[in-house]
């Protein structure tokens, strides 16, 4: 999606209910694996009473102090042997949040983790008004007439090939997702498509005033090229990450 969002930090930085109102706008987000959904260990490992749960309660009070209100997600999963560390700038009209899985256990806006290539990043800016802020959604023209392909679960996605790329596009309540992939690469968009289809038939994403976009893309890139972009008002929202399926699983647990 295009916005005026910065998505760098130098180098930190949703069937059968599915609604109009958004991705199955009627259900809750589900929480993601209860083994590991925190996502960080203590910061002291010799502690048996610094549970992941604790470490991450206290990251989100000290992200509340410095930005009352930001978006923020239910949990964050990491892997077993590593612990979630957060960056955040800015206030409550203009903020980035980066979160980044490390294998030691960081003070919140410990100064090194500017330096960190962020995970995933929830990212606030304000505009003068929300036709201001609904400009920087990029939404897609019309692809009525393009070749249709199935998804599953009664969903279908026009397919169009430019530039060397192929791309998926397909609407879910109001958000338009569009599924990227290399074709020089020789890489095949359908099985992320797949994958993100299901997994939005039972999470369900925010709920943007308009139009919200979901752009994902199969080529690893080593940058948080998956975003998702909404408006609330006259906020622009995005969440951006570096892995496809990563950024839709905390991006239907962010509120």
């Amino acid at each position: 999606a295009s916005s005026n969002i910065s998505q760098t930090n130098k180098s930190t930085k949703e069937s059968a209910n599915r609604e109009s109102n958004g991705v199955n706008g009627s259900k809750k987000s589900a929480s993601l694996s209860s083994s590991n959904q925190v996502g960080s260990k203590a910061s002291d490992s010799s502690s048996s009473k610094n549970l992941p749960e604790q470490r991450y309660a206290k990251l989100k009070k000290s992200v509340f102090n410095q930005i009352a209100s930001a978006k923020w997600p239910s949990s964050y999963a990491v892997a077993e042997s590593q612990y979630l560390n957060i960056f955040a700038t800015g206030d409550q009209s203009n903020y980035s949040i980066f979160f980044s899985p490390g294998s030691v256990a960081l003070p919140f806006n410990d100064p090194t983790l500017q330096n960190v290539n962020a995970e995933l990043a929830i990212q606030k800016k304000t505009y003068p008004n929300a036709s201001d802020a609904q400009a920087q959604v990029a939404v897609s023209q019309s692809t009525a007439s393009l070749p249709k392909v199935a998804l599953g679960d009664g969903i279908e996605a026009t397919s169009q090939g430019a530039a060397g790329s192929t791309y998926l596009t397909w609407t879910e309540g109001r958000w338009i997702v569009t599924v990227k992939a290399s074709a020089i690469n020789g890489e095949d968009p359908l099985p992320l498509a797949k994958q993100v289809v299901a997994w939005f038939a039972s999470h369900a994403l925010p709920v943007p005033d308009q139009r919200g976009t979901v752009d994902l893309t199969v080529t690893n890139a080593n940058v948080r090229q998956n975003q998702i972009t909404w408006t609330e008002g006259n906020a622009l929202y995005m969440i951006s990450g570096l892995e496809p399926i990563k950024t839709i699983q905390e991006g239907t647990a962010t509120r």
